[in-house]
C-alpha cells in the first residue's frame, strides 16, 4: 500500500468528518427553510447592503457581525469558497440559493423557493428567526472549518503522507477518479463505515463539478486547502475546445446554407427551363393546329368540288328528263339524232365512270390519310408518354430539393420560435419581478411593524426576552377579554368593526408570539442537544488522537 494503516486512519477521519459536518450543516439548512419568514431572494438582499446583485467577503463579515460571530481571516474565506460554487470569484444570487436551501428534502426547497419575496430596506434586519437560522449555518460551516483543519493537520503531520498517496490509496482499482463504491470500500478497509446520505453528503462538499466523479484536483483542494494549479490551464483548453467545435458547426451551417443557395438557384433554373419546355409545348401546339386549320380548309375545298360535281349531275338528270320530253313531243327528230344522242350519252357516261372512279380514289386516300392520322397519334402519344417520364423524374428531383428546403426552413423557424420564447420568459420574469415588487410595497407597513419589533426584541436577552412575551401574552389575553366584553357590550354601536379588527390583530399576534417562543424553544434545545454532541465528538476525537498520536494544538 502507498500509505501506512495508520495514515489511512487519520485520512478516514478526515473524509468523515467532512461528511458529518456536511450533514449537520444540512440540518441547519432544513430548519432554516422550515421557517414561514424565510425567502431566499429576501436573505440575499439582506446581505447585499450595496445593491450590486454580488455578494463579498465583507458582506458576509458585516452580516455575521451583526449577529455577534467574527470569524478570522481563514474561516471568512472559506465561507466565501464554500458560497461560490462556480468558483468564478463572486456570490451571484443563483449560487447563494443553491447553497443555502435544502439539498436532500426536494420538497422543502420548493416550498422556500415558491415563497413571495418581501421589500426590505437597505441596513434593515430579517425576522428573528431567519436572521438566526441564516447566520446559524454561516457558523456551522465555521465549525466544519474549524474540524476540518483539525483533521488536516492531524493527516499533513505523518511522515509518509502525500495527496498522490492518499488518492491511489482510494482508488484500488485505478479509474483515474473516485466514486460512492471505492469511497465506501476504503472506508470498511479502515474499520470505518458511512451511510449512503453521508457519502452523498462528503461528494456534494468534493466533487466540485458535481459529476458523481472526484477527480485528484478535486480531493487535493479537499484534504489541504489547495487549489490544482492546472485546473484553470484545463479550464481554458476546455473553452479552447468549445469554440473549436462552435467553428466547426459553423462552419458546417455555412456550408449548408452555401448549399441551400446552390440548391435555390438549381430550383430557379429548373423553373425557368420548366417555363421555356411550356413555351416550346405551347409553340409546338399552336403549330398542330395551324396543321389542322390548313387540313380543314383542304377538306372544305375538296367538299365544296364534291358539291359541284353532284350539281353537275344533278344538271344531266334534268337534261335527261328535258330530252326524253323531247323525244315524246319530237320523234320525228329522235331518229335523226340518235347517232348524235348516243354519242353525247357515250360521253356522259365515260364522265360518269370517271367521277365514280374519283370518288373510289377519294374514298382510298380518305382511309390512308385516316391512318397516317392515326400512327401520327400514336407517335404524338408516345412523345407525350417519354416527356411526361422525364418530366416525373423532374419533378420528383424537385420535391426532393423542395423537401431539403422545407427542413431548412423549418429548422430556421425553430431557431426564431426558441429565441422568441426565450424573449417571452425573459419578459415573463421581469413581470413577475414587478409584481413582486409590487406585492413587496404593499406590505412594506407590515414590514416597518415587525422591524420595531423585532429591533426591540433583539436589544434584550432570550431569557428576558421569554419573560417579557409571557406578560405581554398574559396582558393580551386580558386585553383579549376585555374586548370581547365590549364587543358583546357594544355588538350594535358604530366601533363593532373596529374593535374586531382590534381582536383579530391581537390574536394574530400573540399565535405568532407563541409559535416564536415554540420555535425558540424548539431550537434552543436543539442547539444544545448539538452542542452536547458536538462536545462529546470532540472529547472522544481528542482522547482518540491522545491515544494513538500527539497532533499539532490548532491555533
Amino acid at each position: 500500500m502507498y500509505l501506512s494503516a495508520r495514515t489511512q486512519g487519520r485520512l478516514a477521519n478526515l473524509i468523515i468528518t467532512i461528511a458529518e459536518g456536511e450533514k449537520k450543516t444540512e440540518m441547519v439548512r432544513q430548519v432554516l427553510a422550515e421557517q414561514k419568514m424565510f425567502e431566499p431572494y429576501t436573505a440575499f438582499r439582506r446581505l447585499d447592503q450595496l445593491r450590486t446583485g454580488e455578494l463579498t467577503v465583507s458582506d458576509i463579515e458585516e452580516f455575521l457581525g451583526d449577529n455577534k460571530i467574527y470569524p478570522s481571516k481563514a474561516q471568512s474565506d472559506y465561507l466565501f469558497r464554500r458560497l461560490d460554487l462556480n468558483r468564478d470569484g463572486r456570490i451571484t444570487y443563483p449560487d447563494f440559493v443553491k447553497a443555502i436551501l435544502p439539498k436532500e428534502d426536494s420538497r422543502l426547497r420548493q416550498i422556500a423557493s415558491l415563497r413571495d419575496s418581501y421589500y426590505i430596506e437597505v441596513n434593515m434586519l430579517l425576522p428573528t428567526e431567519v436572521e438566526w437560522g441564516l447566520s446559524r449555518v454561516f457558523q456551522q460551516e465555521i465549525q466544519n472549518y474549524n474540524s476540518i483543519t483539525a483533521a488536516q493537520e492531524i493527516l499533513t503531520a505523518s511522515a509518509d503522507f502525500t495527496s498522490l498517496d492518499a488518492f491511489r490509496c482510494i482508488d484500488q482499482v485505478y479509474l483515474g477518479y473516485i466514486t460512492i463504491d471505492t469511497l465506501q470500500d476504503f472506508l470498511r478497509q479502515n474499520g470505518a463505515k458511512l451511510s449512503y446520505d453521508e457519502l452523498t453528503a462528503f461528494f456534494r462538499v468534493v466533487d466540485s463539478d458535481e459529476d458523481g466523479r472526484i477527480t485528484y484536483s478535486e480531493l487535493l483542494e479537499a484534504l489541504t486547502f489547495v487549489p490544482d494549479f492546472f485546473q484553470q490551464e484545463r479550464q481554458i483548453a476546455n473553452e479552447l475546445r468549445r469554440s473549436r467545435e462552435r467553428i466547426i458547426q459553423i462552419e458546417r451551417e455555412r456550408e449548408v446554407l452555401e448549399d441551400l443557395k446552390k440548391s435555390r438557384e438549381r430550383v430557379e433554373e429548373l423553373r425557368r427551363s420548366r417555363e421555356r419546355l411550356e413555351y416550346m409545348q405551347d409553340l409546338k401546339r399552336s403549330r398542330e393546329k395551324i396543321e389542322q386549320l390548313d387540313e380543314l380548309r383542304r377538306s372544305r375545298e375538296r367538299l365544296e368540288d364534291l358539291r359541284k360535281s353532284r350539281e353537275r349531275l344533278e344538271d344531266l338528270k334534268k337534261s335527261r328528263e328535258r330530252l326524253n320530253q323531247l323525244e315524246e313531243l319530237k320523234r320525228s327528230r329522235q331518229r335523226l339524232e340518235e347517232l348524235e344522242e348516243l354519242k353525247k350519252s357515250r360521253e356522259r357516261q365515260a364522265q360518269i365512270d370517271e367521277l365514280k372512279k374519283s370518288r373510289e380514289r377519294l374514298e382510298d386516300l380518305r382511309r390512308s390519310r385516316e391512318r397516317l392520322e392515326q400512327l401520327e397519334q400514336e407517335r404524338k402519344n408516345q412523345e407525350k408518354i417519354e416527356e411526361l417520364r422525364q418530366s416525373r423524374s423532374r419533378i420528383e428531383d424537385l420535391q426532393k430539393q423542395r423537401r431539403k428546403i422545407e427542413e431548412l426552413r423549418t429548422s430556421q423557424e425553430r431557431l426564431e420560435q426558441l429565441k422568441k420564447q426565450k424573449e417571452e420568459i425573459e419578459l415573463r420574469r421581469s413581470q413577475e419581478r414587478l409584481e413582486e415588487l409590487r406585492k413587496s410595497r404593499e406590505r412594506l407597513e407590515q414590514i416597518e411593524a415587525l422591524r420595531q419589533s423585532r429591533e426591540q426584541q433583539r436589544a434584550l436577552e432570550e431569557l428576558r426576552q421569554s419573560r417579557e412575551r409571557v406578560e405581554q401574552l398574559r396582558k393580551s389575553q386580558l386585553r383579549i377579554e376585555q374586548l370581547e366584553n365590549e364587543r358583546k357590550v357594544l355588538e350594535r354601536s358604530r366601533q363593532l368593526e373596529r374593535v374586531e379588527r382590534e381582536l383579530e390583530y391581537e390574536r394574530q399576534r400573540s399565535k405568532e408570539r407563541l409559535e416564536r417562543l415554540e420555535l425558540e424553544a424548539e431550537l434552543e434545545r436543539r442547539a444544545r442537544d448539538r452542542a452536547l454532541e458536538y462536545e462529546f465528538a470532540t472529547q472522544s476525537n481528542f482522547v482518540q488522537s491522545r491515544i494513538y498520536d500527539t497532533p499539532k494544538r490548532y491555533k
